[in-house]
C-alpha cells in the first residue's frame, strides 16, 4: 500500500502542484484547504502531513500544536510549508518534524516527505 500524504494548503495551485509531484513519486495524496476540526484528521490516515503556515485566517502552527497534542495523531510527521521568515523557529515551536520554505524546490519537497514517511512508525 502506498504511503498517504495529507496536504493542508489554502492555495489551490500549490495544493495541485504538491499533489502532482508526490503522486509522480508514488504517494497517495489527499488535499484540503482547511480542516473543520483537528479530530477529523485522524480518519484520513495520513502517513505525513504537509501543513501551510497561513491557512486562511488561522496560523498553521496552532493546528500543528493541536495535531501533536492528540494521541491518535502525535506520531504523524508534520512538515510546515511557509513563506514566513524564521520558518525554522515556527516549526520548532509547534513541534513540527520539518519545514520547507516556499517557493519550494521539488527535489527538496520529495526528499523531506520521503524522510518523514520512512521515520513514521505506523503503517496502515
Amino acid at each position: 500500500m502506498n504511503k498517504r500524504v495529507l496536504i493542508i494548503e489554502n492555495d489551490q495551485d500549490i495544493r495541485q502542484i504538491a499533489e502532482h509531484i508526490l503522486q509522480e513519486q508514488g504517494f497517495d495524496t489527499l488535499s484540503i484547504p482547511e480542516p473543520e476540526d483537528v479530530a477529523e484528521l485522524k480518519n484520513l490516515h495520513a502517513d505525513v502531513i504537509l501543513l501551510d503556515e497561513f491557512i486562511n485566517s488561522r496560523p498553521g502552527h496552532r493546528l500543528c500544536l493541536k495535531i501533536k497534542q492528540l494521541a491518535s495523531l502525535a506520531a504523524t510527521p508534520v512538515i510546515i510549508l511557509s513563506t514566513a521568515n524564521h520558518i525554522e523557529l515556527i516549526a520548532a515551536e509547534c513541534k513540527a518534524n520539518d519545514y520547507i520554505g516556499k517557493p519550494f524546490d521539488v527535489d527538496l519537497l520529495v526528499e523531506k516527505v520521503v524522510r518523514a514517511v520512512n521515520q513514521h512508525p505506523m503503517a496502515y
